[in-house]
């Protein structure tokens, strides 16, 4: 007598992927993944521009410039890894990886404010700059937290959704639809709570 299915939930265990037999890399994009988010919580306390343009578009420019901050190349990144960790590892192994990034964050951020609140030697010149550039990382890395957190747990589950959804079919369609619902949720969170701090002061800026 057979098993009957599910046809709701199409078994996708064994759909294969372009990277299949690689599994044993977990670990490697685990640690990719808390490296990126690092350093993008620190390289957001710098603004950038882009321009001068030769038009205006409020609210995404400042006059014919377009702000944003100095990690912004690191955000798309962090998005294709996290829908690499879901197509290949599934949910429970990509959430995974998110809440260890962010522990590590949380940990780089803690020791960077515990440097800036230690007494500089009498021959440092450079305490005040030190400050400057580490200091807010803790209102940046709370947006970051919540925003990244939000973003890429939907960007996960949208992929995994979309996977048994699709039997493992249209994977780039899957990646851009979950990307764009995960970066949604990222930057409305993030800019509501650390543009401020990110040195990003123009009401159109983009995290």
């Amino acid at each position: 007598m057979s098993t009957p299915t599910n046809e709701a939930r199409p078994d996708t265990t064994n759909v294969p992927v372009p990277w299949a037999g690689k599994r044993r890399y977990f670990d490697l994009l685990l640690g990719a993944s808390c490296v990126i988010l690092i350093i993008s919580n620190i390289a957001a306390t710098k603004s950038i521009e882009f321009g001068p343009l030769p038009f205006e578009f409020p609210p995404f420019t400042n006059g014919n410039f377009i702000p944003s901050d100095g990690g912004f190349f690191l955000y798309p990144l962090a998005y294709v890894l996290g829908d690499v960790l879901s197509e290949v590892y599934g949910f429970k192994r990509a959430r995974r990886a998110i809440i260890a990034s962010f522990v590590a964050a949380a940990f780089a951020a803690g020791c960077f404010l515990l440097t800036v609140a230690l007494p500089p030697a009498s021959y440092y010149t450079n305490q005040e700059a030190f400050a400057v550039v580490l200091g807010p990382v803790w209102q940046i890395f709370a947006g970051s937290l919540l925003g990244y957190l939000t973003g890429q747990l939907l960007n996960a589950w949208v992929m995994v959704a979309m996977k048994k959804a699709t039997s493992g079919r249209f994977m780039w369609a899957r990646m851009i639809a979950s990307t764009l619902v995960g970066e949604l949720a990222d930057t409305i969170i993030f800019c509501a709570i650390a543009s401020p701090y990110s040195g990003d002061y123009h009401p159109g800026s983009v995290h």
